[in-house]
């Protein structure tokens, strides 16, 4: 009962601190000290030990001899590889989405669209939120052809791009641009018209290496590999 009690708690420090990395609670390159996390869990070496090697074989922290463990930094060219594959893979999926799609389930993408724009009506928009919401609204094509599993792996492999976009929504000044763009997609969709839609997913999932550009060279350099 003890070693399954252990793993227990391995997985809930695990998932907490996977959480932490994902929406940049624990920041790119920030160390990481097994004491801090014993006394913040209550919790022995044993687990937190445990949960850090899960963490390291997943990405999320790295080792440095006689340093310490850190949380990895963001890396460009695997975020610039990720939109890539965002947009290949989302583009066909829209497509059959367009083909296929009922009225209904173009309702509840309108209905996703309809609350971001109440969220960000309120006098603190929760970023973490928005993001949540965003990531919803781009589900809704994937479930209903049937192909879960595939935005499911999408976003398993999104370390690097999703806490890009964490980053981007955080520093985000004007989300009812965002608002509109998921508004032409869905004009689109229901336009059945496909060259369009293509082109503006294309500018939806690429803006944001454009609109980042000064804050990535300047105030959020850190956060990067060089």
């Amino acid at each position: 009962m003890e070693g399954k009690g252990c793993r227990n708690r391995a997985d809930y420090v695990f998932e907490a601190l996977k959480r932490e990395i994902l929406n940049l609670t624990l920041k790119p390159g920030q160390p990481i000290s097994e004491n801090e996390i014993c006394a913040r869990f209550d919790v022995s070496r044993t687990p937190v030990r445990e949960a850090l090697r899960r963490l390291q074989e997943q990405s999320f922290v790295h080792t440095i001899p006689y340093s310490g463990t850190y949380v990895t930094r963001l890396n460009l060219e695997d975020i610039r590889q990720m939109i890539y594959m965002r947009v290949a893979v989302e583009l066909m999926v829209m497509r059959d989405f367009m083909k296929e799609a009922t009225p209904l389930q173009l309702e509840e993408v309108r209905h996703q669209i309809r609350l971001q724009e109440l969220l960000i009506q309120q006098p603190d928009i929760d970023s973490e939120q928005f993001h949540q919401m965003d990531a919803r609204m781009h589900a809704i094509w994937f479930e209903f052809l049937g192909k879960g599993k595939l935005w499911e792996f999408i976003q398993a492999q999104q370390l690097h791009y999703s806490r890009f976009r964490m980053l981007d929504f955080a520093t985000e000044t004007d989300f009812s641009r965002i608002i509109r763009e998921h508004s032409y997609l869905l004009e689109q969709l229901e336009q059945q018209q496909e060259k369009e839609l293509e082109d503006a997913l294309k500018k939806h999932l690429y803006i944001s290496m454009t609109r980042m550009k000064d804050v990535i060279e300047t105030e959020y350099r850190e956060y990067f590999e060089l």
